[in-house]
């Protein structure tokens, strides 16, 4: 059994109490009418003038009781009852002054400006005119008695006043915190949307590739293998098995990506393709009939040059195979050259084919060259791609700088 401290009793009452202001202002309110209805001398008063006094003194308790939930109407009443009192009266009793006290708290701590102006001008004149004017508001006839008794109560009144204030900015600032809290967590939750379509769009980029590569391959396998089945049946039976060998692996690669989208569940994470699967990369696309070939200077093992970061050797395969992708399904099983030159801080690629033989299939946009501008640009590089005028042949440059390790 959890035993509560008086901490969490206090914050436990706090908060029911600021959910619940009306309860709590009746409360006191019905404290307040005890109060002036035991300090009224009913033995020396008359039975009118008794019930007169509790009949205004109900009244400002009842407006009392709404000063948070109609703080405008309760003050407003509370001056009418006021003037009542002390003009029919001639005095002030313990009510009047917990009416004109709370009434400086209140209208500084809940209403506007120009209201929390008036009602403390409203009060200091008040008090003044009762003061000065009313004979028997204050024991003494000297006008120095009068004096001091009219500056203290402009003290207390302002002190009030200065309470309810205090009151005010503080329920602002936690207003205040409040709403920057929301704020923050509402910017965290869109940070969090931002970083999840980020990398669900990291993802489609990834799959697109992925099937691009493979469906080139298999697309090309299935074709030569439907011409060389009647005249070279072996032939056939690799081209069958490269197929399979693709699929499989694509297969897989796609598990991988799909898995990241799911969101229960661990997800698999598996390394990236970097420059080590190049060579692979190229044989594959010669099995499928791309006559293409790797020429590699430079490089982690030669001049001295130091590995290129994952990201950056991740972009450069995205892009040879996206270059040879679009060269077996645009050009066919044609001569591809790929070279990349690896410098210190930079590898620059360069993917050359010749042109489709079939006009009108130049390819100058789709989703694969937005995608390979999109790596190249997260690296600040550049890509270059269309004919060359030189040799007459389709040309696809890329350099992907990063930063060298001090």
């Amino acid at each position: 059994m959890s035993v509560l401290s008086p901490r969490s009793v206090h914050t436990r009452a706090s908060s029911w109490a600021r959910e619940h202001v009306f309860v709590m202002d009746a409360t006191w309110a019905a404290l307040w009418f005890a109060l002036a209805a035991a300090t009224w001398p009913l033995s020396s008063s008359s039975t009118l003038a008794s019930i007169a006094y509790l009949i205004l003194a109900l009244g400002c308790c009842a407006a009392l009781s709404v000063r948070r939930v109609r703080p405008v109407t309760s003050l407003v009443v509370l001056a009418l009852l006021l003037l009542l009192q002390v003009g029919w009266m001639g005095q002030f009793t313990t009510l009047s002054v917990i009416c004109a006290l709370v009434a400086a708290y209140t209208s500084h701590a809940e209403l506007s400006v120009w209201w929390r102006r008036t009602a403390l001008a409203a009060l200091l004149l008040g008090s003044t005119g009762a003061v000065l004017l009313v004979p028997d508001v204050v024991y003494g006839t000297d006008l120095l008695t009068r004096v001091a008794s009219l500056v203290s109560s402009w003290t207390t009144l302002s002190l009030f006043a200065l309470l309810g204030t205090v009151r005010r900015r503080d329920r602002e600032e936690v207003d205040r915190l409040r709403e920057h809290a929301r704020l923050s967590e509402a910017r965290r939750e869109q940070e969090l949307r931002l970083a999840a379509l980020d990398e669900r769009t990291h993802i489609a980029r990834e799959m697109h590739d992925v099937l691009a590569h493979s469906l080139n391959v298999i697309v090309a396998q299935a074709d030569g293998g439907r011409y060389a089945a009647s005249t070279s049946p072996e032939r056939a039976v690799e081209a069958l098995e490269t197929i399979g060998r693709v699929g499989r692996a694509s297969a897989g690669e796609l598990h991988r990506l799909l898995g990241v989208l799911r969101e229960d569940g661990p997800r698999e994470v598996a390394p990236a393709p970097g420059l080590d699967g190049l060579p692979s990369l190229v044989e594959g696309y010669r099995e499928a009939g791309l006559r293409a070939r790797l020429v590699w200077s430079g490089g982690p093992s030669g001049n001295g040059t130091a590995a290129p970061p994952a990201s950056v050797a991740a972009t450069v395969y995205r892009l040879v195979q996206e270059a040879l992708a679009n060269a077996l399904k645009h050009a066919g099983p044609v001569d591809a050259r790929v070279e990349l030159a690896h410098t210190t801080g930079r590898i620059v690629v360069t993917v050359t084919n010749p042109l489709p033989a079939a006009p009108g299939t130049t390819r100058e946009g789709g989703h694969g060259l937005v995608g390979m501008r999109e790596r190249v640009a997260l690296h600040g590089g550049s890509l270059r791609v269309g004919p060359d005028e030189e040799t007459g042949l389709w040309r696809v440059g890329a350099t992907v700088p990063w930063e060298e390790d001090a």
